[in-house]
């Protein structure tokens, strides 16, 4: 009665704090897979890599144990993954390396992630035939975005037409819905233009003398929001450089960084200082958010902005954003094309700085189009509701599991 999921990551291997799950997309995918799971009356269970020591705990109802490894050998940590689990097994990731699957088994690709233009040749070629074995060994694939179909169909090959299933990720439509839908379905008395007053008093701690002040010498305050991790591939370097630039033309902005960060990694210091020493450092905010918490800062925002550079799939926040019925600047890279129509439900810029700040000056100057777009997101968001996910999951799992 047992599946068990292989990854490389589920706790937060990469802080050291095994109690609480990372806040990622991958991490986000894997627990709602559990629940599927669980609905069809099995036990899941997840294996991951651990950066530091191995470890086993239950997060979330969920039995997780965590393998230290040598990093230079990931093929023999998932061997050993796969040797201690229980049930089938079902490969959640890195499927891009050369891994010695058990038969029978599942994969999941969550997004291509070798899509960097200067990454070099032989490293794309060895991609290719690990993707190549993965595809001869394992009974099934499934895609959250069309890019790796297309790639396998490109580079690889197979026979049996289902041997890939593309299953876009899911957003719960009824939970992520506009600020406006949510206020009036709960009967809410506060205003919507009240709304960044309120949270920069609860969150940033400021006095009503203070909010007032600030208020007043910048009326019609606009807040961007990056609902991403800090890291290289979802584009933190290009957004904080646009962030220069924003918050220098536009005095009545506000950027939020909400997302997980890596303690100690080079990215992660690097936008700390930057942070810390901004000459506007005040409209500047960074909050770590829990799952069921993003939702305020989607409530507060005015615009979103998805400026992934490499390795993305059917993203989570874009969607979550999506739902909420903001409008979306968006990197034409991997699943966001999926998503995102330019000119339509978003703008889809290519993944550089200059692109993504000419994108974000048009929807801050432009406020027809933001609501245009926010309410063509929202329509959009509707069709990847967590539901059609689910039953997509449960009809390649219930053969599975026979």
């Amino acid at each position: 009665m047992y599946v068990s999921i292989l990854t490389h990551s589920f706790a937060d291997g990469y802080n050291r704090d095994f109690e609480r799950l990372f806040g990622g997309g991958l991490e986000r995918y894997i627990y709602e897979l559990c629940q599927v799971i669980r609905s069809l009356g099995h036990t899941p269970q997840v294996h991951q890599l651990s950066y530091y020591d191995s470890f086993h705990r239950h997060i979330e109802e969920i039995e997780v144990f965590g393998y230290a490894y040598d990093p230079q050998r990931i093929p023999d940590a998932f061997e050993e993954m796969a040797s201690k689990a229980k049930g089938p097994l079902i490969y959640a990731s890195c499927i891009w390396h050369p891994l010695r699957y058990s038969p029978n088994s599942l994969g999941i690709c969550h997004g291509i992630n070798w899509d960097r233009p200067s990454l070099p040749t032989e490293v794309k070629q060895e991609v290719a035939v690990s993707i190549q074995h993965a595809l001869d060994h394992l009974e099934t694939i499934v895609s959250v975005d069309s890019h790796f179909l297309t790639f396998c169909r490109a580079v690889c090959t197979f026979n049996d037409p289902q041997k890939i299933i593309l299953i876009p990720n899911a957003v719960d439509t009824h939970y992520f819905k506009p600020l406006e839908s949510a206020l009036k379905e709960t009967e809410l008395e506060e205003h919507t233009l009240r709304k960044k007053t309120n949270y920069r008093k609860v969150h940033l701690h400021q006095s009503e003398e203070e909010l007032e002040a600030s208020d007043e010498e910048q009326p019609g305050r606009i807040r961007i929001l990056f609902p991403r991790r800090i890291s290289l591939e979802r584009g933190i370097i290009p957004m904080m450089l646009s962030a220069d630039y924003l918050l220098g033309l536009y005095p009545q902005l506000e950027i939020e960084f909400a997302g997980e960060r890596v303690q100690g990694s080079t990215v992660g210091r690097a936008f700390e200082m930057w942070m810390k020493h901004h000459p506007h450092k005040a409209r500047i905010f960074s909050k770590s958010y829990l799952f069921d918490e993003m939702i305020t800062a989607y409530h507060m925002a005015d615009i979103a902005v998805i400026p992934t550079i490499f390795s993305e799939g059917t993203s989570y926040a874009c969607l979550e954003a999506m739902s909420c019925g903001l409008p979306v600047v968006a990197s034409n890279v991997g699943g966001l094309n999926d998503l995102i129509q330019d000119g339509n439900n978003g703008l889809l810029v290519s993944p550089e700085e200059s692109h993504i700040t000419a994108a974000l000056c048009r929807l801050i100057d432009d406020e027809d189009l933001r609501l245009q777009l926010g309410k063509q997101a929202r329509q959009t968001a509707l069709s990847y509701d967590e539901e059609k996910w689910k039953s997509a999951w449960k009809k390649v799992l219930i053969p599975f599991l026979r």
